[in-house]
């Protein structure tokens, strides 16, 4: 498999797991499959969108870049006959780093979310009873 076959196989995983880790983003908003009132039921962490925007949005960017890199033989550019596959190539490094970094904030947002823990009614308010150990 050449690297166009790969990384067209890469991008055909990468788009179910971005639509995947948007829908499980938007999930957090309803606790226990109900629509909350009070806007302070849910922890601050969901609100910084770290599935919507880290490994959702910015996924699907080298996903779709990754799609269609086997496709990509264009005929060249300024007489170059290979300007176009390096062009291409180049592009899908500049959109992996861009997928790097989307994961790098979602991971980094998870990890700031388990230190925390969840966040539980006490009985008097809605506060992080296990946010120091």
């Amino acid at each position: 498999m050449c690297t166009g076959g790969c990384a067209k196989c890469l991008g055909t995983t990468l788009i179910p797991l971005a639509v995947l880790c948007t829908l499980a983003n938007i999930l957090l908003f309803f606790p226990g499959g109900k629509v909350v009132e009070n806007n302070l039921h849910i922890t601050d962490e969901v609100w910084y969108f770290g599935g919507i925007l880290g490994s959702g949005v910015l996924m699907i960017f080298p996903a779709l870049v990754f799609f269609g890199l086997k496709n990509n033989d264009c005929c060249g550019c300024c007489g170059n006959e290979s300007c176009g596959k390096r062009f291409a190539m180049f592009s899908s490094i500049i959109f992996a780093a861009v997928g790097v970094l989307g994961a790098g904030y979602c991971f980094v947002l998870s990890a700031v979310a388990l230190n925390r823990g969840p966040k539980c009614y006490t009985g008097t308010e809605w506060t992080y009873p296990f946010q120091d150990g």
